[in-house]
This record gives structure tokens, C-alpha cells and sequence, in this order.
């Protein structure tokens, strides 16, 4: 997949942009707050119809404007281009179009143009709170399957519903036997979703291991592991269900009496191990970012392998840590993989060693200054 044209109109601190991409490897440099974040912001919205950096969208309007208006133009593996639009407006709302054609499911779109981002707010996968990790899951299956984003949106709701049951038996304005088509709803859907992360994870782990490698040139045992809130250790989706139906039964009791949901996907979490150990206590700043560095190329090749489709890698301002040895072999990876790359920094410079298939695009002040 290869971005080949981005029009951008309205958004952040973009004024009016227009940029043909020429290259593979695009490095986006400048000072700080001239919109070179922003210009990720607007590939990352083409994909995912969300932008990963806040949830409203009419704070993504650039001031004193009333809509922002983004159009990129791609080009398949299989030479077939088409076109995706996202405009918004303060009085419409939000519309996304697919070769001109209004989509009315945002949801639908997601997986056409496969995404992955590395930020610093990226860092919150290592020290952050559980949410920021089960996101980073949600996100990866949601484009690689669209029946785990069907049953996400679906075990979100059931959840709310059974929320509400719980408190009324609480309060003892419902019978207990009222959570029963909740139950059975929340199990068939959650169970679905905490075995595809499972999954996910043990395809996952190998991937990070070899990148780990290849990038610092030392050999650690690099690996996630899955943080259930009930017994998870089944091949099958069927056990997965069991588990999860058996564990709801157990915690019935607790689950009135606070009047919330305590085990199910919505409390699941993720823990990053080096050699065995929590990363996040035994891990430099500098082992942290090359482990996530692994991670986003681990989760491209895993979306590469179900897709068959080359992602999209946005990298914003993630090579502080990592020195000019780190940083060629990041560069070199993402050359051999043939994947389309944006990678944002504030010194180019870091890059003079890795020149080939690189467009070096200046952004200062909303604008594209030159490419080179």
C-alpha cells in the first residue's frame, strides 16, 4: 500500500497543503509545533477515521475555521488506486468517502488502508495504564479482522447493558435472572475477542524477538505477555467460552454488590518482558523504544501475513533515545521490508547515513517548504 498524494485543508496548524509522495522513505523534519505531527495525524485519520491523538474531532479544525477537509490518494500492490476523503464540518459532522462514494459505516473502511503508528505517546504501551494496551490490540485485530471490530462494538454495549442490570439488582429492582441474556451475549463476544488477542500475542512474540535482535545487535529474550482476568491457556475458541462462562458464574456475587463487570476483556492487559523481567522496571529509555520499534515491525508483518497487504508505518519523533547505529538499522529494515514510511524528527541529520529511496521534506509553519 503506498500513499501517493495528500491533500490536507484546514486541519491542526495545516493551512492548505498538497504534497505528491515520490519516495518510500519520507523523513518530515523541523522544529517543534510547524505540523509535522499533524501531517501524520491526517494518513493516520485516512486509515483508522479516528485521529490517535484526541477524540473530538472539532478540536482537529484549524482556528477561527469552521471544517477541515483530508483526501488521500493510494495505490494497491495490485496497481489499482482509489481515493479516500474525510471531511468535517462544525454543522455536518464527519463524512468519509471511498472514491467519491459516502460510506456510511466509519467502521467499514477500516483494514482498506492498513496503519502502523509509533509515538511518543506510544511510550504509555510500557508505563501506562492497561487501557493504552488493550487499544493498541484493539486497534492491530480491528484492521486485520473485521468480525473482532464487530464483536468489539458489540461486547462494548453488552457491557453497558449488563452494567445497568447489575446495579438495579443491587438496588433490588431486578431479578438476577435478568443478566442472563447479558451473560450469554457478553460470553459469546468477549470470549471471541480475549482469544484473538491470545492469538495475536503468541504470533506476535517471535516477530519482536528477531526484530529486537536485528536492530540492537544483542541477543535478549524480548516477549508480551497476555494479563487474563480469567484462565486463558486454550488452543480453541470454544474453551476460550467455557472459561469465560465459568469465570462470569464465579464472580456473579462481586460483580452485584460493586454493580460493574469485573473480568472479561475490558480488564485484560499486557506485560513486556526482557529476559523474564518487566521492561517497564528493568528496561533503559533507550530498550524501551527499540523494543516498541520491534513491536510496530512485528505488528506490520503480522498485518502484512493476513492482509497481504504492505501497511502504512508512521514514526513520530521516536529516535531520541537511539543512536546513529540503531537508527541505520531502523532505516535499513524498513528499505528491505519495501514498506511506505513517514517518519517525523527534528534533526535530519540523524539520517545523512541513509540516503537511498529518502525524500527529505521540510515542514515549517503548516507548509512544505522543499523535498529533496
Amino acid at each position: 500500500m503506498k500513499l501517493i498524494s495528500l491533500k490536507v485543508l484546514n486541519f491542526r496548524n495545516l493551512d492548505k497543503l498538497n504534497i505528491e509522495i515520490k519516495k518510500n522513505i519520507n523523513i518530515l523534519h523541523g522544529g517543534n509545533g510547524q505540523g509535522k505531527t499533524s501531517i501524520l495525524e491526517a494518513i493516520y485519520l485516512l486509515g483508522i477515521t479516528k485521529s490517535f491523538r484526541v477524540n473530538d474531532d472539532r478540536s482537529l479544525v484549524k482556528n477561527k475555521e469552521k471544517f477541515y477537509d483530508i483526501t488521500g490518494d493510494f495505490l494497491k500492490e495490485t496497481n489499482k488506486k482509489f481515493r479516500i476523503r474525510i471531511f468535517f464540518s462544525w454543522d455536518e459532522g464527519k463524512h468519509v468517502f471511498y472514491n467519491q462514494e459516502k460510506i456510511k459505516t466509519f467502521s467499514s473502511i477500516i483494514g482498506t488502508v492498513p496503519i502502523i503508528l509509533l509515538s511518543l505517546e506510544d511510550l504509555e504501551l510500557t508505563y501506562g495504564s492497561p487501557s493504552s494496551r488493550r487499544k493498541f490490540m484493539d486497534i492491530l485485530l480491528s484492521q486485520i479482522d473485521p468480525v473482532y471490530l464487530q464483536s468489539l462494538k458489540q461486547y462494548k454495549k453488552v457491557l453497558l447493558n449488563r452494567n445497568k442490570v447489575l446495579v438495579l439488582i443491587n438496588e433490588g429492582k431486578e431479578d438476577v435472572n435478568g443478566l442472563i441474556p447479558w451473560d450469554q451475549q457478553l460470553i459469546e463476544f468477549g470470549s471471541y475477542l480475549c482469544f484473538k488477542r491470545y492469538q495475536m500475542i503468541k504470533e506476535l512474540n517471535p516477530l519482536i524477538e528477531a526484530y529486537y535482535r536485528q536492530i540492537s545487535e544483542v541477543s535478549e529474550k524480548m516477549e508480551i505477555g497476555y494479563q487474563s482476568s480469567f484462565k486463558l491457556n486454550s488452543e480453541t475458541a470454544e474453551e476460550v467460552n467455557q472459561q469465560f462462562k465459568k469465570k462470569l458464574q464465579e464472580v456473579q456475587a462481586r460483580d452485584i454488590n460493586y454493580g460493574s463487570t469485573t473480568v472479561g476483556p475490558h480488564r485484560d492487559d499486557l506485560i513486556f518482558y526482557k529476559n523474564n523481567q518487566p521492561l517497564k522496571v528493568f528496561g533503559s529509555q533507550g530498550e524501551n523504544k527499540t523494543f516498541l520499534i520491534s513491536l510496530k515491525f512485528a505488528e506490520a508483518q503480522l498485518m502484512e501475513k493476513h492482509l497481504n497487504i504492505k501497511p502504512i508505518l508512521l514514526l513520530d519523533d521516536i529516535f531520541g533515545e537511539l543512536d546513529q547505529r540503531r537508527i541505520k538499522k531502523v532505516v535499513e529494515n524498513i528499505q528491505k521490508t519495501d514498506r511506505q514510511t513517514f517518519i517525523t524528527t527534528t534533526k535530519a541529520d540523524k539520517f545523512k547515513d541513509s540516503q537511498t529511496n529518502i525524500a527529505l521534506i521540510k515542514v515549517e509553519n503548516g507548509q512544505v517548504i522543499y523535498e529533496t
